[in-house]
């Protein structure tokens, strides 16, 4: 190992993680340049899971432990709607002031001989021509990847819907998500505490909804406004579960949610992190996560870093090592992030059900494995179970190409297609034919999942929703696509919810390992019905 200067552009929970693990694995040279003053942050809760809280602990169990010392947990999930409550426990949450995380990580990188330079502007330019490695932590709004977006290969795509941060003086006892009708429609906001007497109170408003209200576009105003208008009408909306309690703000205003993505990470000796080239919607709490679990990987690459080694390849090795897990959660956190700005989607949901959709809001929980974590899910609604009982249908090919189900000689006939307009327009035109020939049977679609991706899911939506009112179809089927399992996962099952909320009668269809899954969507709301193909 050789030593590495290292300069850093921003003080947020990544860069300092990365400055302290540096000067730890092997006395690096490091410099953080922070434009902001000593303590000043936005927002209010960083929320962590019990599976990052174990990761993290293997590379800095003294970070884990300030932030358990500082901050709150708790173990349930609690959802309202309607003046209903239901409450999953098991799960296992920690949450911090995120001023309190950056100041017990200030003084950890300062003990552990890094130097922080708040207050002070850096270009990575100029730094480039002092250091050996410059690091762009500079969080969503980046500077530095903006200056070299063309190098980075950025993207910024704006999410759908709005939301505002706040905190609120109370201390919730859970998760707790909450849906309220206002006079511009419906309302979500998850509050989860961060402290004896504080909760984070994140609001989202669909888009259409917030249009209607006439609000304010958050992005346009200085740093450090607040929208007090904003800030009115959610202490209104939410009045009932904020018992007297007082909503707090902090540059608080109605945003949309970037999707940042890069098509590299590096450029030369210039590497990101975390946000500055990587976003996932807070919904999936993994936003300072995953910029944490990043400064650790880099720490370690950089730390085996050896005098004469190639240190593009050094930077490749980090980015290589994360990129699969960062788009393993940004997949998932785009499920997420859709269900909450389309509560209009799921308003017609009993609590029960709305309980069990946000829990498997990602598709990668079942109800078999959170029955184990919580057997009293068995009570909600009318009892959440983990298989169905008797026997699934099974997808069965037949001589002229299309498909039909075991045990179901009336049908339905499927035709398959793939999952783009075109390949839907020609089983349009199958389906026509079949209709012509067959006027009273029972016809169906079985559509392939595209990848987990908002714009590819959103044309296959109209294309099929506009063939099956034009064919009169009985059942749209999602099957398996060509993804990965994990990401097939999540795009069949927002794929098959929104089909759902459109009014169509739907069919989740998965391999019989992944029959749990698909039972879970039907008991969740997002299918009519599960069928299994063949090994």
């Amino acid at each position: 190992m050789s030593a590495v200067r290292v300069a850093c552009i921003g003080a947020g929970p990544g860069g300092l993680m990365l400055a302290l693990l540096l000067r730890r694995l092997g006395g690096h040279e490091v410099d953080v340049f922070e434009r902001s003053p000593a303590g000043a942050t936005y927002g209010f809760g960083v929320v962590f899971s019990r599976f990052s809280l174990a990761r993290l602990r293997r590379a800095a169990p003294d970070v884990v432990a300030a932030l358990l010392d500082r901050g709150a947990r708790w173990d349930d999930v609690e959802v309202r709607r309607d003046g209903e409550r239901v409450r999953s426990t098991g799960h296992g949450f920690a949450a911090v002031e995120r001023r309190e995380l950056l100041t017990a990580l200030n003084e950890l990188a300062e003990q552990a001989g890094a130097r922080l330079h708040f207050s002070t502007e850096a270009d990575a330019k100029d730094l480039l021509g002092r250091y050996d490695v410059v690091v762009a932590a500079d969080g969503a709004g980046s500077r530095t990847r903006a200056a070299f977006a063309r190098e980075f290969g950025a993207s910024v795509l704006p999410g759908p819907g709005r939301y505002a941060w706040f905190g609120v003086d109370r201390a919730f006892d859970a998760m707790t998500f909450l849906f309220e009708d206002s006079p511009y429609g419906p309302v979500g906001a998850h509050v989860y505490p961060y402290g004896p007497d504080r909760s984070t109170f994140l609001v989202e408003l669909g888009e259409q909804e917030w249009e209607r209200a006439g609000f304010t576009e958050g992005a346009s105003m200085p740093p450090g406004w607040n929208d007090e208008r904003a800030m009115e009408f959610c202490a209104e909306v939410f009045a009932r579960h904020l018992g007297g309690a007082r909503l707090l703000s902090n540059g608080s205003r109605w945003l949309t949610f970037p999707r940042i993505s890069s098509e590299r990470w590096s450029t030369g000796r210039l590497v990101g992190l975390g946000d500055a080239v990587h976003t996932a919607h807070f919904s999936v709490g993994s936003g300072t996560t995953l910029a944490l679990e990043d400064a650790v990987e880099l720490a370690r690459q950089l730390a085996e870093h050896r005098e004469g080694d190639d240190l593009d390849a050094t930077l490749a090795a980090y980015e290589a090592n994360r990129r699969p897990i960062v788009r393993s959660v940004q997949e998932v956190a785009w499920a997420s992030q859709r269900m909450w700005s389309h509560a209009s989607e799921h308003r017609a949901l009993d609590p029960g059900t709305l309980m069990l959709r946000l829990l498997t809001r990602t598709g990668q929980s079942t109800a078999g494995v959170l029955l184990r974590l919580d057997p009293q899910l068995a009570k909600i609604g009318d009892g959440v179970t983990a298989l169905p009982e008797g026997e699934v249908p099974e997808l069965a090919a037949t001589t002229d190409g299309t498909l039909t189900l075991s045990g179901r000689p009336d049908g339905p006939v499927l035709v398959p297609t793939a999952p783009d307009a075109l390949a839907v327009g020609a089983a349009g035109e199958r389906l026509r034919m079949l209709r012509r020939e067959r006027p009273s049977a029972s016809l169906g679609l079985l559509v392939s999942a595209p990848a987990p991706a908002e714009d590819q899911v959103a044309r296959l939506i109209e294309s099929v929703t506009a063939l099956a009112a034009s064919v009169a179809l009985d059942v749209v089927a999602v099957g398996p696509g060509t993804s990965l399992p994990a990401a097939d996962r999540t795009a069949r099952s927002a794929l098959t919810e929104r089909l759902t909320a459109r009014g169509l009668h739907t069919a989740y269809v998965c391999r019989p390992a992944d029959l749990d899954h698909g039972w879970t969507h039907v008991r969740s709301g997002r299918a009519a019905e599960v069928w299994t193909t063949r090994e």
